[in-house]
């Protein structure tokens, strides 16, 4: 069975599988693949790692245009708490990045990767 969406209620769908991110982090006291996958890809971040002894989401972001040597990597670090915030600021609208949030929700609703239809 598909799921129908337009891209509000992408990002409300979003919005509320990263608080079941965030639940199941505090829980586990790991990051799930799933969220690692998001945050690298809202943010293009060459890493993400979870921080247990701050409770903290640290990030790594490439800051150089050039592709000789060693990448320039800035790291930047937030709580745990943020995650949702900084994902909803990070949503991005355009046709590949909606597939790619669908297919998250998706996977979590049981409803298969490729069963998310986006409607304009």
């Amino acid at each position: 069975m598909a799921a129908y969406f337009n891209s509000n209620q992408l990002r409300d769908s979003l919005q509320q599988l990263v608080k079941m991110y965030i639940d199941e982090c505090k829980e586990c006291k790991t990051l799930s693949q799933d969220c690692i996958d998001l945050l690298r890809h809202n943010f293009l971040a060459e890493y993400v790692v979870y921080n247990k002894s701050n409770n903290s989401i640290e990030i790594g972001i490439n800051k150089s245009d050039k592709f000789d040597g060693y990448p320039e990597i800035e790291a930047y670090s937030f709580p745990l708490e943020d995650v949702g915030k900084k994902v909803d600021y990070s949503f991005k609208n355009n046709h590949e990045d909606l597939e790619f949030y669908g297919k998250l929700i998706g996977r979590r609703k049981g409803i298969g990767s490729n069963s998310v239809v986006l409607l304009d």
